[in-house]
């Protein structure tokens, strides 16, 4: 499970942090649980009430951490073949407070992703999950960040393959096998935690 991880990352966050943690669960309550029970005529009303919640998190933690180090999202000319930043290449540790604070801000941005492709914005789900791919390729793989490594080029391989862009979907799909395998072998960690808290 994921709670040594999150007890970790709480006992380093700011009480305003702290409340953002509260609102998190609710949003994936609402994504995950509630949103089952929507009406057939409103089949989305619980995952657009959990993406609001997502974006007022986003924007504050972006706030929050304004200044402190570089979050910017990109420019949006890498490559979408699932290729580039194959392993967190850069030099920068994932396990450093501004790596931290990418994983956070990833997570948000991931759960944003799906929840636009689970509400059929494609497109804007895939922005998402780009912004997600962007900010953690500038760290190293982490504990903290390599579930989110992986899923977000999960989720962007299965995009991919709904639209029969299957070279496409696969080069994200094998990048996330090879990270696995690559953290697995490397940090001998039994299981990969679920997900790292905001």
């Amino acid at each position: 499970g994921s709670a040594p991880a999150l007890t970790k990352m709480a006992a380093s966050m700011s009480p305003e942090e702290r409340s953002l943690c509260e609102k998190y669960s609710r949003a994936i309550t609402l994504s995950e649980v509630e949103s089952r029970k929507d009406p057939e005529n409103d089949p989305f009303c619980s995952k657009y009430k959990a993406r609001e919640l997502l974006k007022e998190i986003h924007s504050t933690l972006r706030n929050l951490y304004a200044g402190e180090h570089d979050t910017d999202e990109g420019d949006g000319e890498q490559p979408l073949d699932g290729a580039e930043g194959e392993l967190g290449g850069s030099a920068c540790s994932g396990d450093s407070p501004a790596g931290l604070q990418a994983a956070r801000l990833g997570v948000i941005e991931y759960h944003l992703g799906v929840n636009h492709v689970e509400t059929e914005e494609l497109s804007a789900g895939e922005e998402h999950l780009m912004n997600c791919i962007k900010l953690l390729d500038k760290y190293t793989i982490s504990q903290e960040n390599i579930s989110v490594f992986i899923q977000a080029r999960n989720q962007l391989g299965i995009l991919w393959a709904g639209r029969d862009e299957i070279e496409k979907a696969q080069g994200f799909l094998e990048t996330a096998e090879s990270l696995y395998i690559r953290y697995m072998k490397e940090v001998k960690y039994e299981s990969v935690p679920l997900f790292c808290s905001i």
